[in-house]
């Protein structure tokens, strides 16, 4: 029996929202590269074109996925549909930033642009990226935040990693106010504060929100 194939709509749907990009090389190593691949079934039917039931994959986890193995766990379809929510997540953020052409203005000097550096947290590191947003500092400065946090980086298995990613705007010239939503009416808040040449970033309710124990909480200084 042949293979019915995908309705082109749905084809696309899956491509736009994951732009060629594997959930699974994004859920295990946040690899955000294109890559050659397929979309993958993931109860494995293919009579089920549902696009929830669907998620592009690389050639090399599409088999990994479709595989029977004995030795060791495979991996399951609830942890791949985490891995595309959080692609897809994370590919809206990217993709919705406002794009500049022609000239940009942007601030001569920045103070807290650039690059920070967690200290005094062990093993586990931490940085914290703010990119100023073209012509947004007349009186409304406002930033593209990005950053990495490390959880056990002593594991065999490597460490967890921690994503964050938002737009922000500076209040009273010190102060940026993240609140996340989490799972029905939770959220969590994150404050960073520009103190005396140092960044300060407390979070409330974070378990879990970035990457499972994964914090960014922790004073930082601001890389040379």
């Amino acid at each position: 029996m042949s293979r019915k194939p995908l309705p082109a709509p749905t084809e696309t749907g899956v491509l736009v929202q994951s732009r060629r990009r594997c959930c699974i090389c994004f859920g295990l190593n946040r690899d955000t590269q294109l890559k050659a691949g397929q979309i993958a079934h993931l109860d494995q039917k293919s009579s089920n074109n549902a696009e929830t039931n669907l998620a592009f994959l690389c050639f090399e986890h599409h088999d990994e996925y479709d595989s029977v193995s004995s030795q060791r766990k495979n991996l399951t379809i609830g942890e791949v549909k985490q891995f595309r929510t959080e692609l897809y997540e994370s590919i809206n953020k990217a993709f919705t930033q406002q794009v500049h052409f022609g000239e940009i203005t942007t601030p001569a000097s920045d103070p807290f642009a650039g690059s920070w550096i967690r200290v005094g947290s062990g093993e586990d590191g931490a940085e914290l990226n703010f990119t100023p947003l073209p012509d947004s500092f007349e009186g409304n400065v406002q930033y593209y935040v990005s950053g990495l946090a490390l959880y056990g980086t002593s594991r065999p298995y490597g460490p967890n990693l921690g994503i964050l990613e938002f737009t922000g705007e500076l209040i009273e010239g010190c102060e940026i106010v993240y609140a996340r939503p989490l799972r029905e009416d939770e959220v969590t808040t994150t404050w960073l504060r520009f103190i005396d040449g140092m960044l300060e970033v407390t979070e409330e309710n974070w378990l879990g929100a970035y990457g499972m124990n994964a914090s960014f909480r922790g004073k930082y200084i601001k890389a040379v």
